[in-house]
């Protein structure tokens, strides 16, 4: 069996042709396309993509800008595609988010909270706001029965790899320090909820034309 290292590498070879194939999905799609989860797939192609390329070339201070700019990015989209195609959010939870958004990203990329606990916090509180979402849209779920399916798939893996994202992010530290030999499956089990996350997401801007928003 390759070393954990190869695996992840072919993951986030897979995840990147996996991005590529869905944004020309989306292209084919054309004006029945919808721009914001174009715009989402967009951009998460070009993180991933970079990702690749900065690791291929053994630029990982690149990843101190990157990681912040995709993570605000990803909140911002999260939340309205979520206000877009799931549930109404409140115009003021929607400003105090993104005023959390463009803070944490400051901090982060002037190296302000490089001797705090600032980017770990807003790292959780990122995933927090996110899982909070899927679970408002799973009470909808129970008291609507007819949602569209491919909304509640989105949903459920949203849910599932957000909330692992947050269990990572607050005990990466202890895993490091105490059970270092439990971080490469921990980060290869991740990959493959990212990779089935961006799947649904695909498979839902495949079928536009058809959802019940």
């Amino acid at each position: 069996m390759p070393p954990y290292n190869e695996l992840s590498f072919y993951l986030q070879f897979t995840i990147n042709i996996t991005l590529l194939t869905g944004f020309a999905l989306f292209l084919r799609r054309g004006k029945h396309a919808r721009k914001l989860l174009f715009i989402f797939l967009l951009g998460e192609l070009l993180s991933e993509l970079s990702d690749l390329i900065f690791r291929l070339m053994k630029f990982n201070t690149v990843n101190i800008y990157l990681y912040p700019l995709s993570q605000s990015f990803g909140l911002l989209m999260m939340t309205e595609i979520y206000n877009t195609y799931f549930f109404k959010i409140p115009p003021a939870l929607r400003w105090m988010i993104y005023l959390f958004t463009g803070t944490s990203f400051f901090l982060s990329v002037t190296g302000i909270s490089s001797s705090s606990s600032v980017t770990l916090y807003s790292n959780i509180i990122t995933d927090v706001i996110i899982c909070g979402f899927a679970a408002v849209y799973f009470l909808y779920v129970f008291k609507n029965p007819g949602i569209d399916k491919n909304l509640l798939t989105v949903n459920v893996f949203i849910f599932l790899f957000f909330s692992i994202e947050s269990i990572i992010s607050t005990t990466f530290d202890f895993l490091i320090h105490h059970h270092l030999q439990w971080v490469a499956p921990v980060w290869l089990f991740r990959g493959v909820l990212l990779w089935l996350f961006y799947l649904a997401f695909i498979n839902l801007g495949w079928n536009t034309g058809k959802m019940k928003v």
